[in-house]
């Protein structure tokens, strides 16, 4: 702690301050005292300009007798004035100084972009104890100084610039971050450090790039499935990775006892690119629990253009959705939508818009109205602006009355108008039912970095475990509250995944649009598939200390499954088989689609 005090600035000049103040009073003292002594007569002025005598080192009093207070600040006021000089420096030269130390740092993480999501990114890195270098071409940029007070070394330029990448001493670096606006540049920066990198000794530098773009990022990821070369890259999509979070943290859903899907109707404010990953994401959930359409409403200023382009994108949500589309905005609303949400939140609505596949006007297109039975269960406000995601969410709380219904509200983080919302002392009773996601604080994080496709892949298999609400009491967590030992059996899960598939000629590639053609598997390749993962099981459970018993007892590590596959129970063998079955749809959910080896992907 103490070190951390005095490595900062401000508590370096607060100690620097303090001691002049010390200086002072020791000086006027001595001097006070000195004269009494002496029966010397001087007034203030005088004992002024002895205190800058010695600061300079001029005073020539050593003739004279020196009490204990001037013996102390004849010492101190040069050293002190030295420190000061060697501070004032460090500040004027911090950057030169930064660009000097750079010669030397190597094992350290490079982040290019300052904004929100670079930023934040630097700061948790920096946090976790490892040497951050950040690269930003604006210099006014409010990410710079937060990056700097956070221990950053920041580096003004042009990120893409080969240069710029020797200086930042990329090629000595574990990983590099490219999180600028624009997604042609952050993949340029990727691209310039290939040659920077080239004759890298050793292990790969890991290279993460953000694409704004989540249909891009999907495409691209099948890059991280097969790396080789000096450098590892990856793609990742903020608000993909927020939408997995956000529903995985708020489920929208519930089942009954028998693990059937209870009626669902889901509201989503803001279809804009979190809201377009929340949309697909809940639909293909839906699809694996209920066999009928998922129920939901869809209101944003430019609700009807945007649901068509996803559904173009995405063909299996015509299928999978029952949508009511409503055009409306609330910083200027009209009499004809405020009515509308009235009806929609009482049970009643009759939404004007494109409805169902065919385009016509009403709930699924057939213009009917919604019973008692469609009204809303869960509500999400997934605006950018985070003040309008509360005033919507207020809006429907105070206007419109609806105060049971859980509202999961969008917000930047968990400070700010987002406090008001976060179980704590700070929440307000007041609004019960509301929750904020702090989008900047699920998805700038470590693991959000380094999460590689495998990784990606285990917290998959994890949220489907949750989904089918398995009775093991470890997997009632969400995969953040899961230590590393329990997201190993999800880990390895994956590993055996990529093995089945290639048992029968298939592999790993990135899902190119949610419900178009895609790979079939035979009957007799998902009896193969199924028994294979029992063999897994089998195998895992043995070497965990597990043996086989007539009643399953966790205490003493018994289980009756534990048998060949030819042996299992029919109704065992069955639900594996399900399980298979659902292997395309789990595989969706994270992004990715089984293809054939022989097939270009």
């Amino acid at each position: 702690m103490r070190s951390r005090f005095f490595s900062r600035a401000r508590a370096r000049w607060l100690v620097i301050a303090a001691l002049w103040v010390a200086l002072f009073v020791l000086g006027t003292g001595g001097f006070r005292q000195q004269a009494t002594v002496g029966h010397i007569g001087r007034s203030n002025l005088d004992i002024l300009y002895l205190i800058f005598q010695l600061i300079t080192l001029q005073y020539n009093g050593a003739d004279a007798v020196l009490n204990w207070r001037l013996e102390i600040a004849r010492f101190l006021a040069p050293a002190l004035a030295f420190s000061t000089v060697l501070q004032s420096a460090s500040l004027v030269f911090a950057d030169e100084f930064r660009r000097l130390r750079l010669q030397y740092v190597r094992n350290h993480t490079v982040v290019c972009g300052l904004g929100d999501v670079g930023t934040r990114l630097a700061q948790a890195f920096a946090m976790d104890g490892g040497r951050v270098v950040a690269i930003e071409s604006d210099p006014s940029s409010s990410g710079v100084a937060s990056a700097k007070a956070a221990g950053v070394t920041v580096l003004i330029g042009d990120a893409s610039d080969p240069a710029l990448l020797r200086t930042a001493r990329v090629a000595q670096a574990v990983r590099l971050i490219a999180v600028c606006g624009n997604d042609a540049t952050n993949v340029q920066i990727a691209s310039q450090a290939v040659p920077v990198v080239a004759d890298r000794p050793g292990k790969a530098l890991r290279c993460a790039v953000h694409l704004d773009d989540a249909e891009m990022a999907t495409l691209l990821r099948a890059a991280d499935l097969d790396q080789h070369g000096s450098v590892r890259m990856s793609f990742f999509n903020t608000h993909e990775r927020a939408a997995r979070a956000l529903l995985s943290e708020h489920p929208p859903f519930a089942l009954d006892g028998d693990g059937l899907a209870l009626p669902s109707h889901v509201v989503l404010f803001g279809l804009g690119r979190l809201g377009r990953s929340l949309v697909v994401n809940m639909a293909q959930q839906w699809a694996e629990i209920s066999p009928d359409p998922l129920r939901i409403t869809i209101i944003d200023e430019a609700a009807s253009g945007r649901w068509a382009a996803l559904r173009l994108g995405h063909p299996a949500l015509d299928e999978g959705c029952h949508p009511q589309v409503l055009d409306f905005d609330l910083k200027a609303p009209t009499a004809e939508g405020v009515g509308a949400l009235e009806r929609l939140f009482a049970g009643d609505a009759d939404l004007d818009g494109p409805g169902g596949p065919d385009g016509r006007r009403g709930p699924g297109g057939s213009g009917g109205r919604v019973g008692p039975a469609d009204r809303p269960t869960w509500v999400v406000v997934a605006h950018v602006d985070e003040s309008q995601s509360l005033s919507t969410a207020l809006f429907l709380h105070q206007s419109l009355g609806v105060r049971k219904l859980p509202i999961i509200v969008r917000t930047r983080t968990e400070v700010g108008l987002g406090a008001l919302l976060i179980p704590g002392e700070s929440r307000s009773d007041a609004f019960p039912t509301m929750r904020a996601f702090p989008f900047l604080d699920r998805t700038c994080t470590i693991d959000a970095v380094e999460a590689g496709v495998r990784e990606q892949l285990a917290r998959a298999v994890h949220e489907d475990y949750l989904l089918r609400s398995s009775q093991e009491v470890n997997l009632a967590k969400t995969w953040d509250e899961l230590d590393d030992d329990e997201r190993d059996l999800s880990r390895r899960r994956v590993d055996g995944i990529l093995g089945d598939l290639a048992s029968i000629g298939c592999e790993l590639g990135p899902l190119r649009r949610w419900g178009a053609p895609s790979t079939t598997f035979s009957e007799a390749e998902i009896e193969q598939l199924a028994a294979r993962e029992h063999i897994r099981w089998h195998d895992d459970r043995l070497e965990a200390g597990w043996t086989y018993g007539d009643a399953r007892d966790n205490d003493a590590r018994k289980n009756p499954m534990l048998v060949p596959w030819e042996d299992l129970p029919a109704d065992v063998r069955a639900m594996n088989v399900t399980s298979v079955r659902a292997l395309p749809m789990m595989l969706a959910r994270a992004g990715f689609e089984a293809v054939r080896a022989d097939i270009p992907v």
